[in-house]
């Protein structure tokens, strides 16, 4: 964002699997204009994969314990 005076019609606070949600269906279906404030430097809330500790060839995930309705257009591959 460059500009401290921008106005949004909605402010979506968070960037997890629900905040995702609501930016893909507002820009869907909608022309408001909104923005997504997010607390990390990456998308997903406490939703991750960790590649660092054990290395790339062994990936953890971290955070949610269930991701339901999983489907190939889900933004969480």
């Amino acid at each position: 964002m460059t500009s401290t005076d921008e106005i949004f019609d909605i402010v979506i606070v968070g960037c997890g699997p629900a905040g995702i949600a609501a930016a893909i269906d507002l820009q869907a279906v909608s022309q408001l204009k909104f923005i997504v404030f997010k607390a990390r430097n990456r998308a997903g809330g406490r939703v991750s994969t960790d590649t660092t500790t054990f290395g790339i060839n062994t990936p953890i995930d971290l955070g949610a314990q269930w991701l339901h309705h999983y489907r190939p257009e889900n933004p969480f591959p």
